[in-house]
């Protein structure tokens, strides 16, 4: 058996279920979720099945919270040092991928709201913001979305969540599948 081989193949496999727990850590994707509410979920889950006490709850969600902090971090440091590396072209490629991202999420957050012109315009504005690297949490980006909606369509945004066609994080989905895992 050679060792070299398996040592490289073992810390490959290391290497990409980290790169995995990271993109899983960082969060929900998109702009359903805020962070807080992803600690609610997870203590909530956990104290429901392991009978946390208060005190356990509070230090678990100081715990999820500075590993959140360190996973932004690590994802930001990661994507400038990838950035650094690329031409011109490729960066480029990267932010219109970024756009039509940002796009598809818009079209279908247009599509359940039933949102009119004015307000995609608006939210528009408003997603572009968090991609020109404004440092804004996802929650305020959520926040200032919600401003634009009125009380039907706000009503209809909030309802998203666990037991909806797709459930919150570790929560299953209409199908009974799972939500989570990396996002690459």
């Amino acid at each position: 058996m050679n060792t070299g081989k398996s040592f490289r193949t073992a810390t490959l496999a290391f290497a990409v279920t980290a790169v995995m727990a990271t993109s899983a850590l960082a969060g929900p994707r998109g702009f359903e979720q805020d962070p807080s509410a992803f600690a609610d979920q997870r203590i909530e889950r956990m104290t429901r099945t392991l009978d946390l006490t208060t005190e356990q709850q509070s230090e678990i969600r100081t715990i999820l919270e500075e590993q959140r902090t360190q996973a932004l971090q690590q994802r930001e440091e990661v994507q400038a040092r990838i950035g650094t590396l690329l031409t011109p072209e490729q960066q480029a490629r990267i932010e219109e991928q970024r756009n039509a991202r940002m796009e598809r999420h818009l079209d279908r957050l247009a599509d359940r709201l039933d949102l009119s012109e004015e307000q995609i315009l608006q939210v528009r504005t408003v997603m572009q913001t968090k991609n020109d690297g404004s440092g804004m949490a996802r929650g305020e980006i959520r926040e200032q979305i919600k401003t634009v909606m009125t009380e039907d369509q706000l009503k209809r945004f909030e309802s998203r969540g666990p037991g909806s066609k797709r459930g919150g994080p570790g929560e299953p989905c209409a199908e009974g599948k799972m939500r989570g895992g990396p996002a690459f």
